[in-house]
């Protein structure tokens, strides 16, 4: 069996607002982390060695990195063409310019003609010779609807129906490449994309520019022995069936606090025609840490605050400390001694958050955890407010009347 390293999202260069500069080699300490972190990867991949490396898209947070970050990335994957270990590398969302055209971060490798490189860019099928056997490789990089639609054929559409214009397009030209791939050899379908079932991570908040979600049934075929996906940075396998497996790796490391708690790691794959198996590896990465308090009660507010950072493991960590109190309480907080408190970590923030008596009384019955009807919500809402219930009988009788409801 072949083996194969899946990867994805290594946004190289982001995240530097949660890291500081290391006065010895003058670098943001959180490139260290994604370098470190791409290493182990790439040292796996060589320690075996593997037949192939599948990179599924997002080198950096934008097409055009500054020159270090490149470098630095450059000089890891460089040691999977000295080690001649084939590698493609799949155009994602962030390695297009905002106009979603071509692979700028990534079109070098083909420029300088890397050895064993390929810049999926396009949709097509690459066969790759490895020293265990042949390999297919269809490439589906990021689509935008420029890609597959033209102006005219969008104008006055609604998302859906642009969505679905997308859809229709995609599909006869994935059709061709699928019938022809040669039913003997082992077929990996590596994409970069939004798949329906798919459970966000930061992604939500990192993509630039408006792609499309694409049915999973577009992806469950007999013809790939595994679906290799990239975009989203949370872990998941889309096909518990694994007929055939629909894998996002998820993102190297932690991007910001959205993924304070996903594990980051990479798929090791063991494939041949009809035959796969594959596990989830985890990568130590660095821990983020939110501590949140609510001091709004506490007749001792900076006491509360100091016992939630203790009970924290806040060692070399990015943490958050966000805290409530009462307006008046504010001055009470020692700001020195929260920073004291919190020296041990890697990075951190302090923000406090005043919370006014009329917000703090109406939290409990309007929570986003409860489901209350817009009646008793109206109820819950008017019983907390003073200024209102010499009005608040005349108000309930007036919501009856809109809703139409005899309650």
């Amino acid at each position: 069996m072949l083996k194969v390293l899946h990867l994805s999202d290594i946004h190289m260069g982001s995240s530097f607002t949660h890291g500081k500069v290391n006065p010895e080699t003058g670098l943001n300490t959180r490139l260290e982390d994604f370098v470190r972190t791409l290493g182990q990867c790439i040292d796996r991949a060589i320690a075996e060695p593997v037949d192939l490396v599948l990179f599924g898209g997002d080198a950096f947070p934008d097409a055009t990195p500054p020159p270090f970050v490149q470098e630095s990335f450059a000089k890891q994957f460089r040691r999977l063409a000295d080690a001649n270990i084939p590698t493609v590398l799949l155009v994602g969302n962030h390695d297009q310019h905002s106009q979603g055209t071509g692979g700028a971060s990534l079109s070098i490798y083909r420029t300088l003609a890397v050895p064993g490189f390929i810049v999926g860019d396009t949709i097509t099928t690459h066969r790759i010779r490895t020293p265990n056997g042949d390999i297919q490789v269809l490439t589906l990089p990021w689509l935008t609807r420029s890609t597959l639609l033209t102006r005219p054929d969008t104008e006055g559409c609604s998302l859906a129906e642009v969505n679905h214009l997308l859809i229709e397009r995609l599909q006869p030209v994935l059709e061709a490449e699928i019938r022809r791939l040669d039913p003997d050899c082992p077929a990996i379908l590596l994409a970069h994309l939004m798949a329906d079932r798919a459970n966000f991570g930061a992604e939500r908040f990192l993509a630039v520019g408006k792609g499309f979600t694409i049915p999973i049934s577009c992806l469950i075929r007999p013809e790939f022995d595994y679906v290799a996906l990239g975009h989203v940075h949370k872990h998941q396998n889309l096909n518990p069936d694994n007929n055939p497996p629909i894998i996002y790796p998820g993102s190297i490391e932690r991007v910001d606090f959205s993924e304070e708690k996903e594990d980051k790691g990479y798929i090791w794959l063991e494939i041949a025609k009809g035959e796969v198996n594959w596990t989830f590896c985890s990568l130590p990465v660095r821990s983020f840490c939110t501590i949140n308090v609510d001091a709004f009660e506490e007749d001792d507010p900076q006491e509360a605050i100091l016992r939630a950072i203790a009970r924290k493991p806040i060692q070399d960590a990015v943490v958050r400390l966000i805290y409530k109190v009462r307006s008046n309480a504010l001055e009470r907080i020692d700001t020195a001694q929260l920073h004291e408190a919190l020296k041990e970590a890697h990075t951190y923030t302090i923000r406090p958050e005043i919370v006014t008596k009329i917000a703090r009384s109406r939290l409990p019955e309007l929570g986003a955890g409860n489901h209350l009807d817009p009646l008793e919500a109206l109820q819950a809402y008017l019983k907390n407010r003073e200024d209102l219930q010499d009005i608040s009988a005349e108000m309930v009788e007036a919501a009856r009347e809109l809703a139409g409801s005899e309650l």
